[in-house]
Parts: structure tokens; C-alpha cells; sequence
């Protein structure tokens, strides 16, 4: 079968895929997807697309059969302008990784490991607590309040207990089984979950219901030390909003006044456009 890799992240797996394959493809790779003159070719005889993006305005792929998202979210797939009867796929199985990062991010932030490693490399243990640094905290008996209650945050969920932390969660669909989280919310009540939480972690899609779900009014209901990490779409947090925060920690305009952000995505925008995150 004629298989195409579409896009940059394609791209980047594509030699790792097709070394594992038990069965050889015809595959090429695409990574620039403005190429129409490559593009064109291309799609018209491809009958599998790996990639994570799909545009209204792509040329027409007659022979396609199945469209492999390379990522776990397929909102950057455009379902309406996809050839009717294919089959669409995301993937998973990265969730043990993720919740790895996600538990390292708590440990080394509550831990004030950056800040420690940071002045000691330079020749100072000034950030060290017994040197008069500020004290570090602890992640045992924090509340880890989830966004987003799918495969990835479950094994954050199975994790945190294991530190002797409380879970709580909130999801757009009802959940049966609650795992290791002791209270599950509808997405409509999170001004409930945010108040409790010591630590808010966004693992949820990116849907109508979750774009801009974390504005100025819900950074406001956080704890004044509350730690936000995002490993789900950027779009979900009113970026301008989080800045304001970090930007303003005693401006009681935005109630966080010590709100930590860990970020593993940004909303794409212009090379010319800063952002002042220090």
C-alpha cells in the first residue's frame, strides 16, 4: 500500500514507524505541507496519511482508506473536509511517560529543585533552605485536582496516591469507575474542583467545551500557591489571562498571587510577538 507521512511530527517518526513495520509500505514524506506542488501528487495516490493535520484546502485524495493521527488529540484534523468513508485513528500508549513528567514537575517545582541546581552551578547554595534560602514543600497530602479525567490522567491519578496524595477530577463525560480519585465532577462544576486543588493539571482535549476553559475569572478561584500544568492543548488557558498572573503575583485583580505555570505547549504566534515569561 502507498503510504504518505504528512507534516513535521510525520516526518520525524516516520524512519522509527517504518523500521518496526512487518510488512513494507510504499512510503514517502512530506514534511512541508504548503508544498502544494508536491502535495498534489502525492494525496492523489496515497491510501494512508500519518499525520495530525488535515486542512479544508488540502487537494483531493481519492484513494485514501485510513488517516493515522500521529498524536492523541485529532483537533487539528478538520473531519468534515476528510473523503467520506476513511478511517480516522489516534494513538496512545504515552501515558506513562506523561504522567512521569507531570510527577517530576510537582516534585522539582514544590521542591524548588531548579532554583537550588540553578545557584549552586553557580557557585552559590544561597537558594538552599539551611543557607537561608526559601523553604522547599512537600507533595505528600497536596489535593491534585485533573482536567480531564481520560488514560492520562488515570496514571497521574495512580501515581499521586502513591505520594500520599488526594485526587479529584473533573470530566466532560460522566465516568463510572473513579480509579484513584476520591470525587469526579461534571466539566460544568469545576468552580468547585479549581478552590480545593494545590494542583491543577490540564489533560483534557481540546473541544468547544474546554477552549478558553482556564480564563481570569478561574485563575481567580485557585489557591493564592496553587501550581497549573498543562500537558493538554494550549488553547485551553487564556494564555493572556496566565501572564497577567505571573506577570502581577500581588494584584488581587487575579487572585493567584503566587500561581506557578509548567507548560509544556504555547499557542502558536508571530516570530515578532514576545513572551515576557521570566
Amino acid at each position: 500500500m502507498k503510504a504518505l507521512f504528512l507534516g513535521g511530527l510525520a516526518a520525524r517518526v516516520a524512519p522509527r514507524i517504518l523500521g518496526k513495520m512487518s510488512e513494507k509500505l510504499d512510503a514517502k514524506v512530506l514534511a512541508e505541507l504548503t508544498d502544494t506542488q508536491r502535495l498534489i501528487p502525492v494525496l492523489a495516490e496515497a491510501e494512508i496519511v500519518v499525520g495530525h493535520i488535515w486542512r479544508p484546502d488540502f487537494p483531493e485524495a481519492p484513494r485514501l482508506q485510513l488517516l493515522q493521527a500521529a498524536t492523541a488529540g485529532v483537533d487539528m484534523i478538520d473531519v468534515p473536509s476528510l473523503p467520506r468513508g476513511i478511517t480516522l485513528c489516534n494513538v496512545f500508549g504515552h501515558e506513562p511517560a506523561i504522567a512521569e513528567y507531570v510527577l517530576m514537575t510537582m516534585l522539582a517545582l514544590t521542591h524548588r529543585l531548579v532554583d537550588t541546581v540553578t545557584a549552586f552551578q553557580g557557585g552559590s547554595w544561597a537558594a538552599h533552605q539551611p543557607a537561608g534560602g526559601s523553604p522547599h514543600g512537600e507533595i505528600f497530602g497536596k489535593t491534585i485536582g485533573i482536567i480531564g479525567y481520560g488514560r492520562i490522567g488515570r496514571e497521574v491519578a495512580k501515581r499521586a496516591v502513591g505520594f500520599g496524595c488526594k485526587v479529584i477530577a473533573a470530566n466532560r463525560s460522566p465516568v463510572s469507575d473513579k480509579g484513584n480519585a476520591s470525587e469526579i465532577y461534571p466539566l460544568g462544576e469545576l468552580d468547585r474542583m479549581l478552590p480545593q486543588s494545590d494542583v491543577i493539571l490540564i489533560a483534557a482535549g481540546l473541544g468547544p467545551e474546554t477552549r478558553g476553559l482556564i480564563d481570569a475569572r478561574r485563575l481567580a478561584l485557585m489557591k493564592p500557591t496553587a501550581l497549573l500544568i498543562n500537558i493538554g492543548r494550549a488553547a485551553i488557558v487564556d494564555e493572556e489571562a496566565l501572564l497577567l498572573c505571573l506577570e502581577r503575583q500581588s494584584d488581587r485583580r487575579c487572585g493567584a498571587r503566587r500561581v506557578v505555570a509548567a507548560l509544556d505547549l504555547g499557542a502558536p504566534r508571530p516570530a515578532s510577538v514576545a513572551v515576557p515569561v521570566s
